[in-house]
């Protein structure tokens, strides 16, 4: 049986409380569904050497330190993008969608790989009356063949969505 890559787009790894949130409700739940999780923050992470960091005395080798693994995340996140059949993009944790979240979905559309399931349960209001993110993104997610879930229920109505998008992928690649 064929194995099925979902790279999961985010904002949550940089907090406890979205490590929290990713580590015991989102990937649980994508992995019960079958979808094996491309994260970034996991495969940025094996780049980073905190015992190192800690040792660096001068702010101008720390500096050095995080420019060498800055220009590690392109290269490793397109990596996992390509090896992706969708993307689960969260797109919650402020009024704005996360510039790295956003050029991901971009990236990821521009590929051709699969559809973008987006999320987005925050009810504040977004760019226009019109649509509760940037009317660019929403053409990307739209672009994929994915859709923007948002409104009363998301969290659950996202992964129903997802769970149909991967029980049909696994009858017909």
């Amino acid at each position: 049986m064929r194995e099925v890559y979902g790279y999961l787009a985010n904002q949550f790894g940089f907090s406890e409380t979205g490590l929290y949130l990713l580590d015991h409700l989102i990937k649980p739940r994508i992995e019960k569904i079958g979808i094996i999780i491309n994260d970034p923050f996991i495969e940025c992470g094996k780049e980073l050497d905190p015992e190192n960091l800690l040792q660096l005395k001068s702010h101008n080798a720390v500096k050095k330190y995080w420019e060498r693994f800055s220009k590690k995340v392109t290269p490793i996140n397109n990596r996992l993008m390509q090896n992706s059949h969708c993307m689960l993009a969260l797109l919650d944790g402020g009024h704005a969608i996360d510039d790295g979240v956003a050029s991901e979905i971009g990236y990821y559309t521009a590929l051709g790989k699969g559809p973008i399931f987006a999320l987005r349960s925050d009810f504040r209001g977004g760019e226009n009356i019109a649509t509760l993110i940037n009317p660019q993104v929403l053409g990307y997610i739209s672009q994929s063949k994915g859709q923007l879930i948002d409104g009363t229920n998301a969290i659950e109505r996202w992964f129903e969505a997802v769970k149909l998008w991967y029980d049909s992928f696994k009858e017909n690649p």
